[in-house]
């Protein structure tokens, strides 16, 4: 697999991770959960991290910037 194709995906699974993360920390019970505990749910904030992390990996990557 090219280095360019790999670099896209590594981009476009961060980005749908990131968004599944958000979406989770949107939802009613994660806001029921917040407003009893005052923290967002574990889940979602893995969730949004990882995306970030591989979405900046799959960006690096595609545009070689070191």
């Amino acid at each position: 697999m090219s280095k360019k194709i790999q670099a896209i995906v590594m981009l476009a699974t961060g980005g749908a991770l990131f968004f599944w993360g958000y979406n989770i920390s949107q939802s009613v019970s994660s806001k029921l959960g917040q407003a009893l505990n005052g923290a967002p749910p574990d889940k979602a904030m893995i969730m949004m991290v990882l995306g970030g992390l591989c979405a900046a990996f799959g960006f690096f990557k595609l545009f070689k910037i070191r």
